[in-house]
This record gives structure tokens, C-alpha cells and sequence, in this order.
């Protein structure tokens, strides 16, 4: 049925791990075609109060993006980063060192 972030991020959330804190950035890895983008996004909303910083990691190549229409929601929620190639992550990697 696909990937449910929603549920993945409200589970992380009620956690509450120490470890997510406003001094840390947190890393999703995920496509964003997700089941539920509401809940998703309520969930996403969340885990940016939670955690200092959100980063979704995309391995759809960034020229698709505005095609997907929960690619282009999930953009205007947290900062969404192209890692489709080898070289995608590594420059995403670059960019989390220098930040």
C-alpha cells in the first residue's frame, strides 16, 4: 500500500527521544510518495518543532519534483534535498558540514 511517514514521524514524536532537540538536524530519507500526506504533514510540522532542523533526503531526481504532487508538498514543509545520484548526496553532504 506504500510508505506511511505519517505514522513513522508520529511514532518517532511520541517518543520524544532526548536525542531530537532544537541542537540537531534530522534526516529523512524518503521519496515523499507517502500514504496519508495530511497526516504526514501534521506529523512533519511536529518533528520540526521537536528537532532544530528537517531534512528530506529525495532519491526522485529533482527535475521530476514538480511533477509529484507530495514531492511539491512536502517541499514547502521542510527543506527537501536531491540525493538521486552518488554525487547528489555527497554535495547534500557538503552542504549539512558547511550549515
Amino acid at each position: 500500500r506504500g510508505t506511511d511517514l505519517g505514522l513513522a514521524l508520529e511514532k518517532l514524536n511520541a517518543m520524544k527521544p532526548a536525542a531530537l532537540n532544537p541542537s540537531v538536524t534530522l534526516l529523512i530519507l524518503s521519496d515523499a510518495k507517502t500514504t496519508g500526506q495530511q497526516r504526514a504533514l501534521r506529523a512533519l510540522a511536529e518533528s520540526k518543532r521537536l528537532a532544530g532542523q528537517v531534512l528530506i533526503l529525495n532519491p526522485i531526481p529533482e527535475r521530476k519534483w514538480k511533477y509529484l504532487q507530495s514531492t511539491r508538498t512536502f517541499a514547502s514543509a521542510a527543506t527537501m534535498v536531491s540525493c538521486a545520484t552518488l554525487q547528489d548526496l555527497a554535495s547534500a553532504c557538503r552542504k549539512l558540514v558547511v550549515n
